[in-house]
Order: structure tokens, then C-alpha cells, then sequence
């Protein structure tokens, strides 16, 4: 095809009229010459015809309900939460009564050789492929909402960002459903927040990797990630460390490895536990990580260990008139560290008589009797008879006589403590360790390693390791660490149940091995024979009472309970709290037996 144009001649322009008339001429040309190609092109047959055909999928608004009448399918995950089940609900009930038509509403169980049904609303982290598709484009604590084909797609990565979408698209069906008709627009996008905090946790391995977050209370969540490796979790430290974070921990206790990790503003802990091969990892608002790190201290004492009796204040009575079994008052341990601070071990319960014996066995304890310092306060769990003490002491005039460093815990969720047989006083102890004003609270996880005055506080078990499990004894949620000093350790069970006695043989078998063991639960019940045989301590302490130990309970001792009478077995000496109150200056040397010495 040719075309004339205007141009020069002689640097003479031509004539206007003449330059019009060319224009006109290359435009007549040149629709000639598209006439003349679309009338001769030919196709072989089989040849590649691509070019010539529009194949551009047609985008259709999705009728939800069309003429009274839906062929769609309101669609979650198997075994959701229940937070998942009631939002769909909610759809699904706003749809009904806008329409005054029931969507089907069922799982994401698909029959093998068969196909998902064409039209569904697709509510979280479904098998489907579009929800998997939608979640590409979502952060961690993002909801989005859009039509992907035929389907509508509901997508977060958490139950609570879930919900917030759930909720704003009830208002949508509100807003825009009629009696027997509910569209949505091709272009529906709806993206939003539900966590705030979880925006800054860089996504864990592979993007189509279905992954779980659960609420540990506290404002702090975890991600949860099952089927993953070492491999995977280390290339997570690279993907933290390129969004900014700062290592500031390591630990690697028997094959499980932990790291923490922070910004200006958060806190980020992964573990990676071997046996189980899952990661999880948490994120909360940045404390003060200093006790992560070992600070030069002037050594002034001697480390000890002290069990302190608590026989007589209140308790079920026994059998044998003046007895009491079990423990009537809780647990209550305290360490004294290489510097003259102290590491203060739950308390005892709620009574008067426990401010006394926490305060006057500091201070018997103390070098400096004027400034007694409680570098960490460890709370195993909120039942009564381990918090209680730290509540009367809290709230009388001798918490101005001691300085408060750090405040350990982990206590769980009030969706857990509903699940267990009792909810503790969570409630009541949460807003007490901020009357602490200068005191750094820490939510413990596995894996830290909290270092003060010469002795390391090795977190092994919290309930948040334990999930995505549905706690049902309160005792599950204490807290088991070790504390270790001049090479000298003390494992503390609190009242750890048979769960999370399984889970520390489980993953830590024979890393476990400890001098000292407080035994679980007071002696009533908690502890196994296994985690006993993999602690193998010389010592025991035994936080309950005499009355428990010689036989308050029946049908027989408590000694001779399968698992105490297993850990008494192996040991050379047992502590009974009683009335007495038991030091040990570490490192401490049992006295050799063949049979356990028992000390009241």
C-alpha cells in the first residue's frame, strides 16, 4: 500500500487545496487495502487461527439468585473453626431473608473422580483452587472478597480477618438483595483488615501453603504450618531479616530449633519442632528482649533453690484427723541467683497468710535486705492455687517493698479456658501484672532462653504449642521450664498434664534429663513414668502437703501413685513441702541411697 504525504518540494508547501486532496487519497487507499486483505485471507485447514478469534472470556455478573430460585452452594473448609461456621451461617441467613431463598450450605468434600459444582461462595481457606487463588493477593490479617469465573471468593488467612469479611458482606446482601433476586457485579472487590498486627509477619514459605492462625490471647497470634521442614523454616530467617527483622535469639534444644526476632514495633518467635515437623510463629507487640541476653552482673551469693511449705492454710481434710491431702495451698518455689536477685515461682493461693510467706522468705533469702529484686516472676498457669499468692501480694502493701523486673506467662484463651473444666482466674491476674509499672511482661513460648544473674529460665511447653489441640484440663495451659545454675538444674512441671507430659518426651526425650524435678500437680495427679524416666532427677521436690504424701487420699497414698512412686524410685532424695521450708544450695549433691530419703 502506498500513502502520499505532505511534504516539501523546492521549500515550497503545497497548495492547500492540493494537500487536502492527498489526505483524502491516502484515506481511501488505505481502507481499500483492509477491505482487499480481510477478503483474501485464507486459513489452511488445521492451521493456528488464534489470531482471528476473539478469545476473550466473557465476564457475567454472578446471580446469586436469579427469579427466586439459586443453583449456588455456600462452601467451607472441613472441620472448621466454629467462629467459620457461625459467619458462613450469617451469610447464609442474610441471603434467605433478603431472597427469601436457602442456599445449600456444606463442606469442601469433594467425592474422588469428581468435580466441584461450577457455582459457589467460597467462605476460607477452602480445597479450591480459586480460594488458593484470591489468597495470593492477601497479606497475613487481610481479608478479600471477588468473583473468581462462576465463584465467589471469601478469603483471609486468620478466623478473626475472616469474620470481619464475613460480617461487611452480610451488609452487602443487606444493602443490595431483593425479594427473589441477588447479583453481584463482575467487578465486586471488597479488601479490608482484620489484624492489624499480623500485617508485618512476612509470609512463611510457599504462598499456596495452607496455613492456620490461632489466637493466643494477649494480642499475640501464631501461625501454624504443618508438613513444613528445617529447610523451609530456615530460608525464614532470610525472609524476615529482608522485611526488616533483627535476630536477637537462637536456641537449639535436642533437634528443635527456635529464633526470635524484631522490628521498631514487633516481636517475631518461630520454632520448628523435628518430631512433629511443623513451624510455628508468633507475633506481638516488641517488649524489652535484654533478658534474652546474657549481662554482666557482680556474683554476691551462692544460687539456691527454696521449696516453701504451705500445709494448713485451708485444704480438703483427710482421712486421718489434722491431715490434709494434696496441697492445700498451691506451689511456691523460689530461686535466689548469683547477683541477690530471685526467680519467684507462682506464689500459692488465695490467702492472707501466702503475702507473709513470699514476702518474709525473700527476705530471709536476700544480701541486700533493702532492695529486694524479683528479676522474673514465673507464673505457671491462673488456677488459684498457683496465682493466688501473686494476687494477695499484688494487692497489699508489700508490693511496694520489692522491685518487679519481668512477669513470665502464658495463659490462653477464654475460648480454651470455656473448652476446659475450669477457666482459673486469668481474668483476674492479667490486669494485675501492669500494677507492676516498670516491669517487662512476657508471654513465654518454647524455645526462649531468658537469661538473669548467672542462670538460664529454658522455656520447653506452653499451651500455644500444644494447638491447634482443644484443651479440656485447665492444667494443660502451665507453663514447664528449667532453670539452670551453676550447672545445676530444676525442671518446673507446675500441674502439667498427661498432655503435656507427652509432648515433652515427644519432642525433647532425653534433653530432659534435669538434677531436680517439682513434681507435677502436687503429687495428686499430672506427671507420667515416661517424662520421669527421661528427667531422671536425684532429687524431688514435692509441692503438696504430708498429709497428701502419707495417705490423706484414698484409696491409697499418693507416694505410691504409678508415676510418683516412679520418680521417687529414681531419686535419692524427696523435699515434702509440708510445713517445712526446704533451701538448697546449688550445685547441691544428693546424699547417695538405695532407697530415697524422705525429707519433711
Amino acid at each position: 500500500m502506498y500513502c502520499f504525504f505532505d511534504i516539501p518540494y523546492n521549500n515550497e508547501r503545497i497548495p492547500p487545496m492540493k494537500k487536502h486532496f492527498k489526505l483524502l487519497l491516502c484515506l481511501l487507499l488505505a481502507v481499500i487495502a483492509i477491505a482487499v486483505q480481510g477478503c483474501t485471507n485464507t486459513t489452511t485447514p488445521g492451521e493456528d487461527t488464534a489470531d482471528s478469534v476473539d478469545t476473550t472470556p466473557v465476564v457475567q455478573d454472578l446471580n446469586i439468585v436469579l427469579d427466586g430460585s439459586t443453583e449456588y452452594s455456600i462452601v467451607i473448609r472441613e472441620e472448621a473453626a466454629d467462629s467459620v461456621v457461625e459467619a458462613s451461617r450469617s451469610i447464609m441467613n442474610a441471603i434467605q431473608s433478603a431472597t427469601d431463598v436457602k442456599l445449600n450450605w456444606t463442606d469442601d468434600y469433594v467425592d474422588s473422580g469428581k468435580s466441584a459444582p461450577a457455582k459457589e461462595i467460597l467462605i476460607g481457606l477452602t480445597n479450591r483452587e480459586e480460594s488458593l487463588d484470591v489468597l495470593q493477593n492477601v497479606r497475613y490479617g487481610e481479608f478479600l472478597i471477588q468473583p473468581v469465573g462462576e465463584k465467589l471468593v471469601i478469603a483471609a488467612w486468620d478466623e478473626k480477618s475472616l469474620a470481619k469479611a464475613c460480617s461487611q458482606f452480610v451488609n452487602y446482601i443487606k444493602r443490595n438483595a431483593q425479594s427473589g433476586t441477588f447479583a453481584i457485579p463482575a467487578e465486586y472487590s471488597l479488601q479490608g483488615t482484620g489484624i492489624d498486627h499480623l500485617l508485618p509477619m512476612p509470609h512463611y514459605g510457599a504462598r499456596d501453603e495452607l496455613v492456620e492462625f490461632i489466637d493466643l490471647a494477649d494480642a499475640c497470634y501464631m501461625l501454624y504450618a504443618n508438613n513444613t521442614d528445617l529447610a523451609e523454616f530456615e530460608a525464614y530467617y532470610q525472609v524476615l531479616e529482608n522485611a526488616g527483622y533483627t535476630r536477637v535469639a537462637y536456641n537449639k534444644m535436642a533437634e528443635n530449633h527456635f529464633v526470635s526476632y524484631v522490628n521498631d514495633e514487633m516481636i517475631v518467635h518461630a520454632s520448628y519442632l523435628a518430631s512433629g515437623k511443623d513451624a510455628r510463629v508468633t507475633i506481638e507487640k516488641k517488649y524489652n528482649t535484654d533478658i534474652f541476653v546474657e549481662s554482666a552482673y557482680e556474683k554476691v551469693c551462692e544460687p539456691t533453690v527454696t521449696l516453701v511449705g504451705l500445709e494448713g492454710y485451708g485444704g480438703i481434710e483427710g482421712t486421718v484427723p489434722g491431715t490434709f491431702y494434696g496441697n492445700p495451698i498451691g506451689l511456691l518455689m523460689i530461686f535466689r541467683l548469683e547477683d541477690g536477685r530471685f526467680i519467684v515461682v507462682d506464689g500459692g493461693g488465695m490467702a492472707d497468710e501466702t503475702v507473709s510467706l513470699i514476702y518474709d522468705n525473700l527476705y530471709e533469702l536476700a544480701v541486700d535486705k533493702d532492695n529486694i529484686v524479683i528479676a522474673a516472676w514465673m507464673l505457671t498457669h491462673a488456677h488459684g492455687d498457683h496465682v493466688g499468692g501473686f494476687t494477695m501480694f499484688t494487692n497489699s502493701a508489700r508490693r511496694s517493698q520489692v522491685t518487679v523486673q519481668n512477669i513470665i506467662h502464658h495463659f490462653s484463651t477464654n475460648e480454651q479456658y470455656k473448652n476446659c473444666n475450669d477457666a482459673g482466674r486469668a481474668a483476674e491476674t492479667r490486669p494485675l501484672m501492669r500494677a507492676y509499672k516498670d516491669a517487662n511482661v512476657i508471654k513465654a513460648h518454647a524455645g526462649q532462653v531468658l537469661k538473669v544473674g548467672g542462670a538460664e529460665i529454658e522455656i520447653l511447653c506452653t499451651s500455644g504449642e500444644l494447638e491447634p489441640y482443644t484443651l479440656q484440663d485447665h492444667n494443660t495451659t502451665s507453663v514447664v521450664f528449667r532453670v539452670t545454675a551453676q550447672d545445676n538444674s530444676v525442671m518446673v512441671l507446675g500441674d502439667a498434664s498427661y498432655v503435656t507430659c507427652s509432648f515433652l518426651v515427644k519432642h525433647y526425650g532425653d534433653y530432659l534429663k534435669s538434677d531436680m524435678v517439682q513434681l507435677s500437680h502436687h503429687g495428686y495427679a499430672g506427671g507420667t513414668v515416661a517424662l520421669y524416666d527421661k528427667v531422671l532427677a536425684d532429687v524431688v521436690l514435692w509441692p503438696g502437703g504430708v498429709g497428701g504424701f502419707d495417705g490423706g487420699l484414698e484409696p491409697e497414698d499418693l507416694r505410691y501413685r504409678e508415676s510418683n512412686a516412679h520418680a521417687i524410685s529414681l531419686a535419692d532424695e524427696v523435699y515434702v513441702a509440708g510445713e517445712a521450708v526446704h533451701t538448697l544450695t546449688m550445685p547441691y549433691t544428693p546424699e547417695d541411697t538405695d532407697k530415697a530419703k524422705i525429707i519433711k
